[in-house]
C-alpha cells in the first residue's frame, strides 16, 4: 500500500497496512477487491497506456470502500453512508484510534490518500451524488423506479472509477468511460436479479416485489446484457467469469455464515450480497457478490 502520508511513523504505517489487509481479505468484500484486475483487463482491450500497478491500487481502495460502506448501510441504516462521506470534508487523512477501529472509516481514509488535490472536490461531489442515488433507490416504491435508480447507481459508480483512473492516463478515453458506465448499469441489474428476494426479506426495499416485478427486472437485465455483449463480444468470457464469480461468492458467503457461531446466516448472506453502491463497482464483468 502506497500513498500514505509521509508524516506517519513506520509502526503506524505497518498497523494501517495490516488492518487494511485484514479488511480486504474478508470474504464479504472478495468480489469488490477482484474488480480492479478485471478493469485492467478491459484497459488492455481498449489499449490504454497506464501503470497497471497504480491503477489496481487506486481502484482497490475505491471498490473496497464501496463494499465496506455498502455492507454498513445494509446492516445498520441508510444514514450511515452520509456519516462516512462526512469524513471526506477534511481532505487530510486521519488515522486515529477511532478510525482504526472501524472498517468503513479506515477504508474512507485510505481512499482519500489516492485522490489527488486537483480532482478531490469533483470526486467528493460525485461520491455524494452516488449516495443520493442509493437513497432514492432505497425509497423507490415501484419496480420501474427501482430499476431506473439501480441503473443510475451502476453508471455513477463506474463513472467515478474512470474519474479516479483518468489522471494516470496519457489522454482522455471517452470510449472507455462509456463502456464502463454501460457495463456498470448492467452489473447493478444483475446484482438485483440475484438479491431482490433477499433484500425484500430483510426490509431493504420500499415495495414488495411481485412475480411480475421479478420477471420485468430479469427481462430488462437480459436485454441490456445482450446489448453490451454484442458490442464487445471479445469480452464475453470476462463477463461470464464475473457473473460466475458473483454466484459462487454468494454460495461461499452462505457457507461461511453458517460456520460462524452466534451469527444468523440470513444476515450474513445479505451482507455478502449487498448491492453495489456501488459496485458498483460496476459491470457485467465485475458485478458485486
Amino acid at each position: 500500500m502506497t500513498n500514505l502520508p509521509d508524516t506517519l511513523s513506520r509502526g503506524e504505517v505497518a498497523d494501517i497496512r495490516e488492518r487494511y489487509l485484514t479488511i480486504s481479505q474478508d470474504s464479504r468484500y472478495g468480489h469488490f477487491v477482484r474488480i480492479p484486475q478485471r478493469i485492467c483487463r478491459c484497459l488492455d482491450y481498449f489499449s490504454v497506456a497506464a501503470s497497471r500497478v497504480a491503477i489496481r491500487e487506486r481502484l482497490h481502495s475505491y471498490y473496497l470502500f464501496i463494499g465496506v460502506v455498502d455492507e454498513l448501510i445494509d446492516s445498520t441504516r441508510i444514514e450511515a453512508g452520509r456519516e462516512i462521506l462526512g469524513r471526506f470534508d477534511n481532505r487530510i487523512p486521519c488515522f486515529d484510534q477511532e478510525t482504526m477501529q472501524s472498517p468503513a472509516r479506515l477504508a474512507a481514509e485510505v481512499l482519500k490518500c489516492h485522490i489527488g488535490a486537483d480532482i478531490y472536490a469533483t470526486a467528493l461531489a460525485k461520491l455524494k451524488q452516488l449516495y443520493r442515488a442509493v437513497v432514492r433507490e432505497r425509497n423507490s416504491t415501484t419496480i420501474s423506479a427501482y430499476i431506473e435508480e439501480r441503473k443510475v447507481v451502476g453508471r455513477l459508480t463506474a463513472e467515478l472509477s474512470y474519474f479516479l483512473m483518468r489522471p494516470l492516463f496519457e489522454a482522455d478515453r471517452g470510449d472507455l468511460c462509456r463502456f464502463l458506465e454501460d457495463v456498470g448499469e448492467v452489473g447493478c441489474l444483475i446484482d438485483s436479479v440475484i438479491d431482490l428476494r433477499t433484500d425484500d426479506r430483510l426490509g431493504l426495499l420500499s415495495f414488495s416485489p411481485t412475480l411480475k416485478d421479478h420477471l420485468k427486472l430479469a427481462t430488462i437485465t437480459l436485454r441490456e446484457g445482450i446489448r453490451v455483449t454484442l458490442k464487445h463480444p471479445r469480452l464475453f468470457g470476462l463477463f461470464l467469469e464475473a457473473v460466475g464469480d458473483n454466484v459462487l461468492d454468494q454460495l461461499r458467503s452462505i457457507s461461511s455464515a453458517r460456520k460462524r457461531p452466534g451469527v444468523m446466516p440470513i444476515l450474513e448472506t445479505h451482507s455478502d450480497t449487498s448491492r453495489a453502491t456501488a459496485e458498483g463497482l460496476a459491470s457485467v464483468a465485475w458485478t458485486k457478490p
